[in-house]
This record gives structure tokens, sequence and C-alpha cells, in this order.
């Protein structure tokens, strides 16, 4: 099986080599030492960082695309687990794109200025 250095890598993803290091290090990747002692990485890791990168454009963190990648072991050929975690990652960005246009809501119909609701017990002025 081919493995991919770190260059090969991110020219393979669209990033740079910072960035292959980078969700290594929070770990939506994982790199092996070969007998050089260089970083490698399987092809699957294109895949997995262009979910991550597709997923932190709508503000899912890389710890939460990590664990849902985490459930899915290298290289593997199972369709419904590639499924699900891109079932999972659209689940969270339609939510978060729902908590977005909720804000925007209320930014433009400037409701955020309303009176403040005085603390339970407290007496308004």
């Amino acid at each position: 099986m081919t493995k991919l250095t770190v260059g090969q890598l991110a020219d393979a993803a669209g990033v740079t080599p910072n960035a292959v290091r980078f969700y290594e290090r929070y770990g939506v990747i994982t790199g092996h030492r070969s007998s050089g002692n260089a970083r490698r990485f399987d092809p699957d890791a294109i895949c997995r960082i262009r979910l991550a990168l597709a997923a932190q454009r709508v503000g899912i963190t890389l710890k939460d695309s990590a664990a849902i990648l985490a459930d899915i072991p290298p290289m593997s050929p199972d369709l419904d687990r590639w499924t699900s975690a891109g079932a999972e990652l659209v689940r969270i960005g339609r939510a978060r794109v729902s908590q977005l246009q909720a804000t925007v809501e209320q930014l433009s119909t400037l409701d955020f200025l309303g009176q403040p609701q005085p603390a339970a017990g407290r007496p308004r002025s």
C-alpha cells in the first residue's frame, strides 16, 4: 500500500504541510514513521482532511471532526462507516447553520437591544 509524505498529502488534500501537521495534532489524521523517520500517511488521510475542512467551514471544530472520524479505522472500505460519519457532520453542520440563522435574524430585528430582563429576585428600577 502506498504511503504519502506530508507534502504529497498536503498537495492531494489542498492544504499546506503545516496544516497536515495541525490535523495530525488534533487527531483528524494519524501518521506513522518510516524507517528513515519521516512521517507517512495512509491515502484515506486525504478524505479525512477534506471532510474536516468542509466541517470547519460551517463551524464544526477539529476536535468534533476528529471524534467522529475516530470511529473509522484507517483504510476502512466500510462505506457505511464513512456515510455515517458524513451524516453526523451534516447533522452538526445543519444545527450550527440553524443557530447562525437565528442569530442573524436576531441581529436584523435588533431584538438583542431590548430591555434586559431583571435577575431573579431583583426588582426593576
